[in-house]
């Protein structure tokens, strides 16, 4: 929870629908305010009209990776300041690499499994925003 009492707000975008449901059913489960999309034009709809705490991208997607949404959500005005974080089945140490090179402020493997997602973005949260 943010100091006013509102739940964190959380953007994914993952072109994985069943991911994209599992994650957002965990991280709702948790107390998170999710807003989940599967494309690029439902993101940057979604951004038009909700403006998110935190987004969580996959690395590998079709019509734009994370790091170029990375890239391209760092030079927009509206969202230099959102804190990112690349979420993927990549290996670690490309994640880490990728996620340096473009401006992401953190990245989580699904690797090592999404059931310990939620804990991860509240320490996260807890860090980088509260």
């Amino acid at each position: 929870m943010t100091d006013d009492g509102d739940r964190r707000k959380l953007l994914l975008i993952d072109d994985s629908e069943i991911v994209l449901a599992y994650e957002a059913a965990l991280l709702s489960a948790a107390g998170f305010d999710v807003r989940a999309v599967s494309s690029l034009r439902s993101f940057q709809h979604t951004l038009s009209t909700w403006k998110p705490h935190l987004i969580v991208t996959d690395l590998y997607m079709p019509e734009m990776t994370g790091a170029e949404l990375c890239q391209w959500l760092r030079q927009q005005v509206s969202t230099a300041r959102i804190p990112i974080v690349l979420c993927s089945s990549a290996p670690e140490h490309e994640l880490e690499e990728v996620a340096r090179a473009v401006g992401a402020d953190a990245y989580l493997s699904k690797q090592e499994g999404l059931e310990q997602l939620p804990e991860r973005l509240t320490a996260l949260c807890d860090e980088i925003l509260w």
